[in-house]
């Protein structure tokens, strides 16, 4: 476990840095989101790169940035391609990232590219969500109007109260996380595992059912031809007493 916080101990120990793994569909500024928080060009931002590992101080912190490969729009299956360059970005992140940045543009996000972006994130399993932070872009066209948290504008690199901004929630999310990264491995595990006791318990409950039935097909109500209560149990008569 590492908290990715930039401290200095008693000892002078500098603590890993926060490992950030930016993702999104292409042309959304993801690439400009890295540039942003480290405040420089770390980043290609004219598309089609591939991922990428940058490395920085901002705002008092160590950082470490993997700019991954940006994906499509395609929103019933996710390409070979992209679903490759998606593992690979996070193995650049090893042993895994802290926080995951989910880059999506403020002013329009239609149904379709919803339905893609979903496509990609279950690739990293439903606990991705856990450990992801969505970052609205294109920021600069909202001029004088303020909005709430996790909205960059990539135009002023010079303000950095955003960017504080967005590393405070991001500590804050790996607090609330026990400082554990995200790990694909650990959660395909749990999912497997869920996924087994989810198994049994429908089988066990089958079962059960099964056994309701057969014991209700043994039981027999014998008709009251002799003015006498009878009742069947496997071809057993079982007398019933009335106390009345």
């Amino acid at each position: 476990m590492d908290n990715g916080k930039a401290k200095n101990s008693g000892n002078d120990q500098v603590a890993p840095p926060l490992r950030l793994l930016i993702v999104g569909q292409k042309r959304t500024g993801k690439s400009s989101v890295g540039n942003t928080i480290l405040g420089s060009d770390a980043f290609n931002t004219r598309g089609g790169a591939d991922s990428a590992v940058a490395h920085g101080e901002s705002e008092g912190r160590q950082l470490m940035l993997v700019d991954a490969c940006g994906w499509g729009t395609d929103e019933n299956l996710v390409p070979k391609q992209e679903k490759l360059e998606l593992l690979n970005a996070l193995s650049l992140c090893e042993p895994g990232p802290h926080i995951i940045l989910l880059v999506i543009p403020l002013l329009y996000f239609s149904h379709c590219e919803k339905a893609a972006l979903q496509k990609r994130m279950e690739i990293l399993t439903e606990g991705v969500w856990r450990h992801t932070m969505v970052v609205f872009t294109l920021g600069d066209r909202l001029r004088d109007y303020r909005i709430q948290d996790h909205v960059l504008n990539n135009k002023m690199l010079q303000d950095r109260q955003q960017v504080s901004g967005l590393l405070d929630h991001a500590e804050d999310m790996l607090m609330e996380n026990g400082g554990w990264h995200f790990s694909l491995h650990m959660y395909c595990r749990l999912e497997e595992e869920w996924s087994r006791r989810e198994r049994e318990m429908k089988e066990k409950i089958l079962e059960r059912q099964d056994g309701l039935g057969k014991t209700s097909q043994g039981l027999a109500v014998v008709p009251n031809h002799s003015q006498k209560c009878g009742l069947y149990v496997n071809d057993t008569l079982v007398k019933l007493v009335n106390h009345g």
